[in-house]
């Protein structure tokens, strides 16, 4: 006795794999028409993880710019955060690398936070 059931699972899959990427294609023009309204798109997932996208529209340059920022340490009363920023411009002289760096902050009373120093002042090694 046979069964048919792996072959249309494996097709229905398939299908649903394409209907997301279709989806994920489609969408890319409203993100882009977000992006041109709002002059930036941010996600924070997280209380220490962070994504940036915005638009460099200076005299000189044009592109897009983004920003990565995620925890690389954490204690009770203080977190060092890592950041990541890159650019790509399509119109100007600016140098298309990043840069990346990490600052430490201390927890104080609600939502604010104090400015301990780069994470190398404050963890050696």
């Amino acid at each position: 006795m046979r069964f048919g059931f792996g072959r249309n699972w494996l097709r229905g899959l398939l299908w649903a794999l394409a209907a997301a990427a279709w989806i994920a294609v489609l969408s890319l023009p409203a993100l882009g028409l977000l992006l041109a309204v709002r002059g930036e798109l941010s996600w924070q997932p997280g209380e220490n993880r962070a994504y940036r996208l915005w638009l460099v529209m200076e005299k000189e340059e044009r592109g897009l710019g983004w920003e990565v920022r995620r925890a690389v340490s954490r204690s009770m009363e203080s977190v060092c955060l890592q950041t990541t920023v890159g650019f790509w411009l399509w119109r100007g002289q600016g140098q298309q690398t990043g840069s990346s760096f990490c600052e430490c902050y201390r927890q104080r009373h609600g939502a604010e936070m104090e400015y301990l120093g780069a994470c190398a002042e404050i963890e050696p090694g």
